[in-house]
């Protein structure tokens, strides 16, 4: 079978879509081609040989209109030699393939993680073939279209590792994600505040890895630091700036707690890449809350709640090690069955069959 598979960005080194080579890289071992479209092609070295990569020229500094022609030019050219297409999270990239999709009669599918909807989104569902998506959460358009598949994650590079406390060692916090309001960082901070200055607990380290994700998400930033430095806390709290998505496991080995604030409502890559690693996670991610509070209640905390965060900390943080390792196992194993990117990818290549 050949595929085309359209995605924003290929490059091996970016913090936000570096895990793309892995998907790309799963889905190359389940086909005899596979025709990769992207609006901007960095690193891309190092693929399997039956890859190919098309770049419709962001990083040739092409405006919308030159990138929307570029990209219908290249899936007519790739049309004809596939079995089908498959569109990575972007609506309106679905919206574009449609055409030449349908006018060859290959089936397009859209792969799509987020509780948003749009008019975009709506009219890509029309026109698609089928929607696949991680969760029930992570698509909200009631349809008969919506095929839930489960995320990708790649298990061999989220290795598990068995998590042991070390006396002495500062009890590390990390979470990971790109610095905007959605992501409620604040409750974090407020939680740590509660931790410090009320329980006086001193052996805190909190460490947030992301950049802006949009200009005006600056002052939010901003007004972080200035929550930090205000209570006390720049010492505990370090903003990290992004991180390249090969050094993630490293992070998360480190850390003895992944906290998410997010509130995306679809599941959070990177709980699921902590969770396969052995690591404790707390969210208040809706998306979360059923399957996590199957395994443990102290997992999941109510959003915006800081105090339930901080007794949520504190009730992982004093855990005997045999609970906790128990407890990371199964985490792993709900992973292992539910979100392992080779499973992922032939569950992709066989619904265009």
């Amino acid at each position: 079978m050949r595929l085309i598979f359209i995605t924003r960005k290929v490059d091996r080194a970016d913090p936000l879509t570096g895990f793309v080579f892995g998907w790309i890289e799963a889905l190359a071992r389940n086909l005899q081609q596979l025709y990769v479209i992207c609006q901007e092609k960095g690193d891309a070295s190092d693929l399997p040989a039956n890859v190919a990569v098309y770049s419709f020229g962001k990083e040739k500094g092409y405006g919308r209109i030159k990138q929307a022609l570029g990209l219908f030019a290249v899936c007519f050219r790739f049309a004809r030699h596939a079995d089908g297409f498959l569109v990575h999270m972007h609506p309106v990239y679905a919206v574009l393939a449609a055409l030449p999709a349908r006018l060859f009669g290959k089936k397009i599918a859209l792969w799509y993680t987020h509780k948003s909807v749009d008019l975009k989104l709506k009219i890509a569902h029309a026109m698609v073939n089928f929607i696949l998506t991680a969760s029930k959460e992570s698509f909200r358009i009631n349809s008969p279209k919506v095929k839930v598949v489960g995320h990708g994650i790649d298990l061999s590079k989220f290795k598990f590792q068995n998590q042991t406390l070390t006396s002495g060692k500062k009890f590390r916090l990390l979470t990971i994600g790109r610095i905007s309001p959605v992501k409620d960082y604040e409750t974090l901070i407020k939680a740590v505040e509660i931790l410090v200055n009320k329980e006086n607990v001193q052996d805190l380290d909190v460490q947030i890895y992301g950049k802006v994700g949009l200009v005006q998400h600056q002052k939010y930033l901003d007004s972080l630091v200035r929550f930090v430095e205000n209570a006390g806390l720049d010492e505990i709290i370090d903003f990290q700036g992004e991180v390249q998505h090969d050094f993630v496991p490293q992070l998360i080995n480190e850390a003895d707690i992944f906290v998410n604030l997010s509130m995306t409502g679809s599941l959070d890559k990177n709980v699921l890449e902590a969770a396969a690693s052995g690591r404790l996670v707390l969210t208040s991610n809706e998306a979360f809350e059923e399957p996590f509070k199957k395994i443990s209640p102290d997992l999941f905390f109510e959003r915006n709640n800081a105090a339930d965060l901080a007794k949520k900390i504190m009730k992982l943080k004093t855990m005997p090690e045999s609970e906790r390792r128990e407890l990371t196992a199964k985490l792993r194993s709900w992973v292992e069955q539910n979100h392992d990117l080779e499973k992922l990818a032939g569950k992709i290549v066989e619904s265009f069959s």
